[in-house]
């Protein structure tokens, strides 16, 4: 799926019907030309799962892709938005002082997820080059995380894997096409990538804008990690104010980010 993703978002007209990728790679027969297709961009694909991949987007519109995800639908009137998770950070003086503020049980998981063996690197998303994370290794944690969202908030399993691959392969989209910071996961063992969050700041405030993992990071409770380094951060950073960990719904991701925030 990634190969073919990549050759639509590339731009190449053949590979605009995702309907047929979807057919497809889910057919142990697929039409000839269809086959021929997924042939050619599987040949296409490096050796390396964590070469980047993406368009190389001008920072401008980067930048320009990522408002909407910092609020600027709703500010600007073109529509609402769910309610976010916000921290003001103003009133912590060190990220031990936030910690303390956190129920027993949230205490008791960032301790788990600070006990885990895994590497974080930073990198800034440039104009003009492929997005850091737009890779097939990067891909594989927004489409795991993704089908794991939907396991645990549907009801019915019918067709949840193809609705999940559908909105995972929407969203890496989204955030490859974005501007902000990279912080990237791998296991301290093999190197392998099993999470990333990127970041974007608006005026006094930093956005957690993007979080997929893989199951295995799931399990090392990485996205706790996560909003406490950015929290962090932030309460060191006199320019910033407000934490945003984005909208916060009714599953089950939402429920986390009330733990370690407000919602308002």
């Amino acid at each position: 799926m990634y190969a073919w993703v990549t050759r639509a978002f590339a731009g190449d007209p053949e590979y605009n019907d995702l309907m047929l990728a979807f057919a497809t790679l889910f057919n142990l027969e697929p039409p000839p030309q269809a086959a021929r297709l997924l042939e050619t961009a599987l040949s296409s694909l490096p050796s390396d799962p964590t070469q980047p991949l993406g368009e190389p987007y001008p920072l401008i519109e980067r930048e320009s892709g990522s408002l909407g995800a910092m609020g600027a639908g709703q500010w600007t009137g073109q529509f609402r938005t769910r309610p976010h998770a916000l921290l003001d950070v103003r009133q912590f003086s060190d990220v031990d002082e936030y910690a303390k503020s956190l129920s027993r049980g949230a205490r008791r998981t960032l301790a788990r997820a600070y006990a885990q063996n895994f590497t974080v690197t930073s990198t800034t998303i440039l104009g003009d080059h492929p997005a850091p994370h737009s890779s097939l290794a990067h891909f594989r944690c927004v489409v795991e995380h993704e089908i794991r969202l939907l396991a645990s908030s549907s009801s019915t399993l019918d067709n949840s894997f193809l609705q999940a691959l559908a909105e995972a392969i929407n969203r890496f989209n989204n955030c490859v096409s974005q501007a902000g910071e990279l912080r990237e996961y791998r296991d301290s063992n093999t190197g392998e990538i099993i999470a990333f969050a990127q970041e974007a700041r608006k005026g006094r405030v930093i956005r957690g804008q993007w979080f997929y993992a893989s199951d295995a990071a799931a399990k090392q409770y990485v996205w706790f990690h996560s909003v406490q380094e950015l929290v962090e951060r932030a309460i060191e950073d006199e320019g910033i104010d407000i934490v945003d960990l984005g909208p916060s719904g009714t599953d089950a991701f939402s429920v986390l980010k009330e733990k370690v925030s407000v919602v308002q």
